[in-house]
């Protein structure tokens, strides 16, 4: 959609008026940027929020927790998953993120699986696909976000793609802004279903590396750990699956950049992360006004629901250079795709190797693979931004 075509005329004290999720779900980049060029704080009726769209306000929001509090009512998330670390405000996020992300990092359950199982996994994977046509999405990347995470956590024995069903079930309804009364069934299904299946786990768990085990021994109590595990398969399928299927089309479009990756393959880790920031899978961050303030001279009463718009701040003229472009030599800082501030993603270490493990595994495997003949890509989402299919050949 084109950014002027968006809003009428006349109304632009008024944006947020005539925007609506559909818009969003098709299309966020251009109402974004005209939301950030001419309201960048602006009150959305149809969502019933604020959207705030540039970097220094929204960094200003996670840096006063007393002011934005993660602990919303209502909350999409606690609805879809349970009270998590992401519904809390520190000292109570301290506590439980302290629990939860060790073995998500290098030294933990994460780093033992990166360097002995993923590669074996992702080969798994390529053995069963068609190299005369396969989608690159559904039979690949989204099994091996699947199947990392699920290995992790150890709950690898229900199968990547149960996995992959319980996160898509899950994020139906962390999405649905405007209450869809059969987005929250699919989700509540999924958040039972799963949450039997953690209990299970928790049940069964002792002295192995798994992170349930650990949260466990940790001190983390059961339905903490149900709660946050939900947590942790919704954002940490979708991220890396997205990640993954961004960076391989990404490559097979854009020869300038296959060169590039080509000829220093050390690359790929700075294309990794401006795939990031220019598609920003997972989208926002939501917290509640706590009294009644001011956001970028916008007034905001106490108890408003405040949506801090993480694709857009990666996009902020105001902070990067050439926002839009993919360039393998920025030096601009970090971006926001894992969020900012003490709940930034606890699984980003793990979600950056999954994605750089994928694409180095299907570009090593098959060196001459191309976009299907007539395939159109979509790439659509607002709260969870990807392409749902990607049909690719290397024969």
């Amino acid at each position: 959609m084109d950014g002027d075509a968006a809003f009428p005329k006349g109304t632009m004290s008024h944006l947020g008026d005539h925007i609506t999720l559909a818009d969003l779900e098709v299309e966020p980049d251009p109402i974004l940027t005209r939301l950030r060029s001419h309201e960048p704080v602006c009150w959305v009726p149809a969502l019933e929020m604020w959207l705030v769209t540039r970097w220094d306000d929204v960094a200003f929001m996670e840096a006063n927790p007393e002011l934005f509090s993660a602990a919303t009512e209502p909350s999409f998330l606690a609805r879809a998953l349970g009270p998590t670390m992401l519904t809390c405000d520190p000292p109570a996020h301290t506590r439980l993120q302290q629990i939860m992300q060790p073995p998500f990092q290098p030294g933990g359950r994460s780093g033992s699986f990166v360097s002995e199982e993923l590669a074996r996994i992702a080969d798994e994977l390529l053995d069963a696909v068609d190299p005369a046509g396969f989608d690159l999405m559904t039979d690949y990347a989204q099994l091996l976000s699947a199947g990392a995470l699920a290995t992790v956590l150890g709950l690898d024995h229900h199968g990547y793609k149960q996995m992959w069903e319980w996160c898509e079930g899950l994020c139906a309804d962390i999405a649905n802004f405007e209450n869809d009364p059969e987005l929250t069934k699919t989700g509540a299904a999924a958040k039972a279903s799963l949450g039997a299946a953690i209990a299970d786990r928790i049940a069964d768990a002792g002295g192995d590396d798994s992170a349930i085990s650990y949260f466990l021994r940790e001190g983390a109590t059961p339905e903490e750990i149900v709660n946050n595990v939900r947590l942790m398969i919704s954002g940490g399928i979708n991220e890396p699956r997205d990640g993954i299927g961004l960076a391989v089309h990404v490559l097979l479009t854009r020869p300038d950049l296959r060169a590039q990756v080509d000829a220093d393959p050390a690359k790929l880790r700075r294309l990794i992360e401006e795939i990031f920031r220019v598609y920003t899978p997972v989208g926002t961050v939501t917290r509640q006004a706590t009294q009644d303030l001011e956001l970028a001279g916008v007034p905001i009463a106490q108890g408003d629901l405040v949506s801090g718009v993480l694709r857009s701040i990666n996009l902020d003229e105001t902070h990067w250079t050439n926002p839009t472009e993919i360039d393998l030599d920025r030096r601009e800082g970090s971006h926001a795709a894992f969020a900012l501030g003490a709940h930034r993603c606890l699984g980003e270490w793990l979600g950056r190797q999954e994605v750089r493990v994928g694409v180095e595994r299907v570009l090593g495997r098959f060196p001459d693979l191309r976009m299907a003949y007539g395939a159109d890509i979509e790439i659509r989402g607002f709260e969870f931004r990807g392409p749902h299919s990607l049909p690719v050949s290397a024969g």
